[in-house]
């Protein structure tokens, strides 16, 4: 395979120039900047108060952009390099072998394959080019997604921005404790979701289903068609947000389908801005509705933010399980036909995709302290990274135990129940309404997508193709 170039990610518009120099490298003092042309990030105050329209008497006249525009603009480039830099990094690990930057890289090869190399170097393996220590093993994946010791990124971790992932999410890097905090917030019948069960929120998820598939032609894709667009008004409906939002909302939201696979996979530079954008989109038409639940003593901030967490983490994710779980079914010879005839088996589908193939592959933590794993001792700051699709299949974990599919902390501690509710919601609708559905061209997963093996197209078709006449 051949490595991707730096210049696959162009440097944003606002990029910096530096006047040639034979002698080489031009000194600090002669690095100018073009004022930028894009907003500010979403949510970051103005650099300089708007201008003032001109008047019929007064002159048009260009001037030099304050110096406070070019220093943005520099940082936002610099931002952008450190973004591309870092891609680079894990792309020329794979190149020299590694099978953690093989997975990061996310070819078209089967990652299963890179899980399995993990696998066979020990219960921990470290990846010398990324500095990251990797397990595909159950017991210890199950001890870093439990002990204090390591934890996500977050008001105690190193700041968004200054570990080489700049542009990723800002709602889904949060710690432990900030997620024990919110999770209360996101229960059944809890001050957020007005829905006091499981099963009340799978027969609404059912209905919305229903809806979309009326709306599918003969041919549809069912990973954009139907997949993406569930979530959004099911949780609309949830945080009962009045009519007039329930449109923004539902369009949004699936703008947000990079936030996961960018936690550790650097995205091209346009698609973690839009990305970015879409999260604070979403995130202040939460805040604009839901503020105020909560009253003055400072709750209804908090649920406002679990909110937000809740919806990025769930919609990309239930999406990612609802296409997988029927890929595999139609894969298994008379899987399919079986769940036709009892769609009840839709919920089991539904956990043995997330033991055997979940929809998050791959979680990262950071030590907090030093602490020992699998008899390694680890500094405070060592980062860990969880194969959760290879530790699932560990021929050593106990037999009958749970799924490892989404981890019980961070931000699937507030959005586990709904993504499982609703992908078998909408499994179960596909097996009463289209018994016959079929695959009606080759799949494609989305490129840069080690943590969910994203799809980005998966066509079907309603019925059997039938012979034509003769």
């Amino acid at each position: 395979m051949t490595a991707e170039p730096l210049s696959a990610e162009p440097l944003p518009a606002d990029r910096t120039r530096t006047d040639p120099s034979p002698a080489g490298p031009a000194p600090a003092k002669r690095l100018t900047a073009v004022p930028p042309v894009e907003a500010a990030s979403p949510g970051s105050p103005p650099s300089e108060p708007p201008a003032t329209e001109p008047t019929a008497a007064e002159p048009v006249v260009t001037e030099p952009a304050p110096t406070t525009r070019p220093r943005a603009g520099l940082a936002e480039a610099l931002v952008a390099r450190r973004n591309q830099l870092t891609r680079a990094a894990q792309w020329f690990a794979g190149t020299e072998g590694d099978p953690y930057g093989l997975l990061l890289r996310a070819g078209a090869d089967d990652p299963a394959r890179h899980e399995e190399r993990v696998r066979e170097r020990g219960p921990l393996y470290r990846s010398a080019p990324l500095d990251t220590w990797v397990t595909a093993h159950r017991a210890v994946a199950e001890q870093v997604l439990t002990d204090p010791a390591f934890d996500g990124t977050g008001p105690d971790g190193t700041p968004v921005g200054l570990d080489g992932l700049p542009l990723r999410s800002e709602l889904l890097s949060l710690d432990r404790a900030t997620a024990a905090r919110l999770a209360p917030l996101t229960a059944f019948g809890g001050p957020l979701l007005w829905a006091r069960e499981e099963n009340c929120v799978a027969q609404r998820a059912a209905t919305y289903a229903r809806r979309l598939l009326e709306g599918c032609g003969e041919h549809f894709d069912l990973a954009e068609d139907f997949a993406r667009r569930l979530p959004g008004p099911v949780l609309a409906e949830q945080f009962s947000l009045p009519d007039a939002a329930h449109e923004e909302f539902a369009r949004v939201l699936p703008d947000c389908r990079h936030a996961l696979d960018g936690l550790v996979c650097p995205q091209p530079y346009a698609t973690a801005r839009a990305t970015r954008t879409a999260e604070a989109a979403v995130a202040a038409l939460l805040a604009r509705h839901l503020s105020e639940a909560g009253g003055a003593g400072g709750a209804g901030a908090d649920t406002a933010r679990a909110a937000a967490v809740l919806a990025v983490s769930a919609a990309e994710t239930t999406a990612v399980l609802i296409v997988d779980t029927v890929r595999r079914l139609r894969a298994r010879t008379g899987a399919w036909e079986r769940l036709t005839a009892d769609p009840a088996l839709a919920a089991e589908a539904v956990r043995e995709t997330l033991r055997t193939a979940p929809p998050v592959r791959l979680e990262t933590r950071t030590t907090r302290t030093e602490t020992t794993l699998a008899g390694t001792e680890l500094p405070a700051g060592a980062r860990v990274a969880v194969l959760m699709a290879a530790a699932g299949r560990d021929p050593g974990a106990p037999a009958g135990a749970a799924p490892l599919g989404l981890a019980p902390d961070l931000h699937f501690a507030l959005s586990a129940p709904l993504i499982t509710s609703i992908a078998g919601a909408a499994l179960r609708t596909l097996a009463e309404t289209l018994p016959h559905l079929r695959e009606a061209g080759e799949p494609v997963i989305r490129p840069r997508s080690p943590v969910l093996l994203a799809p980005a197209r998966f066509p079907v078709a309603k019925r059997e193709s039938t012979p034509c006449a003769s």
